[in-house]
């Protein structure tokens, strides 16, 4: 009987490129992981000029110009701009200049309001970063999909970089980092009081402490990350194979900027509970 692992040789041979500013785009690959656990995943943090959300659209451009040019060199056969910063700065731009290779961005679901069943309760609000908050593409986006202005918008400033904080210096001896529990309740107590029914996830580092904000805000919270996972499938065409699920993928840190293998297991870190 043949060797069922090897017999598609087209499954092997995808290779897919993700970068964000740090790793809020794991909460993406994650996702990726379950529908296309056979594919070789190549990712790139770009910590070394995190956070995106305070620089100019003109460096992040840059700096995804850059690091296209890094995940081409791997082969991928697609990109995941794995960062809602990143997708409304430069997204247009990098599918104009790199045009042998298919992009897939990350924007808030602000369709979900208008998925909610009438009669239930549907006060809802969209977070996002600094600089998402203000780019052209979110306000269009908004625009289209939210024309009656349903869903209210607030900006974080330091979420994501508290996140990424706690990612690299969390202390598994002792569990639980007080600091940056205070520091996470100071940055979204000022919303306890509004009773929202929803938040949308308007940037991938905020699905990681998903049930943090769900239980903090007594509210459900609505991520895009499973829709993009989905997207990327669609785009190559892949069915769900299990056959030769891999336990490593390719991690890339600008800061150190080599290449490395880390074990998929480990994902999540701190936020495995998520």
């Amino acid at each position: 009987m043949p060797d069922m692992i090897n017999t598609d040789k087209n499954i092997q041979s995808k290779k897919i490129g993700l970068f964000d500013s740090g790793i809020g785009g794991f909460s993406v690959l994650g996702e990726l992981f379950k529908l296309m656990p056979e594919a070789d995943y190549y990712y790139v943090s770009d910590d070394a000029n995190a956070p995106y959300g305070p620089k100019s659209d003109e460096f992040i451009t840059e700096r995804c110009n850059a690091i296209t040019k890094e995940l081409i060199a791997k082969g991928v056969d697609l990109i995941v701009v794995a960062c809602n910063t990143a997708t409304a700065a430069s997204i247009d731009s990098l599918r104009e200049k790199f045009i042998d290779i298919s992009f897939v961005g990350v924007e808030p679901y602000l369709k979900a309001y208008y998925q909610i069943p009438e009669g239930l309760e549907k006060k809802m609000m969209v977070l996002t970063t600094e600089s998402t908050g203000k780019s052209e593409r979110f306000k269009r986006l908004k625009e289209r999909l939210d024309p009656e202005s349903q869903i209210d918008h607030y900006s974080l400033k330091n979420l994501a970089r508290l996140i990424e904080n706690y990612y690299y210096h969390f202390d598994q001896k002792n569990g639980i980092d007080v600091k940056f529990e205070s520091e996470f309740e100071a940055e979204l107590s000022f919303l306890k009081d509004h009773h929202y029914a929803y938040a949308i996830l308007g940037c991938t580092h905020y699905p990681l402490v998903r049930e943090r904000i769900e239980k903090l805000l007594d509210l459900k919270a609505i991520s895009p990350c499973s829709h993009v996972a989905q997207r990327v499938v669609d785009l190559l065409h892949s069915p769900n194979s299990s056959a030769i699920d891999r336990n490593i993928f390719n991690f890339l840190s600008t800061s150190n900027n080599l290449w490395i293998k880390k074990n998929r297991e480990s994902l999540y870190g701190p936020f495995k509970g998520k």
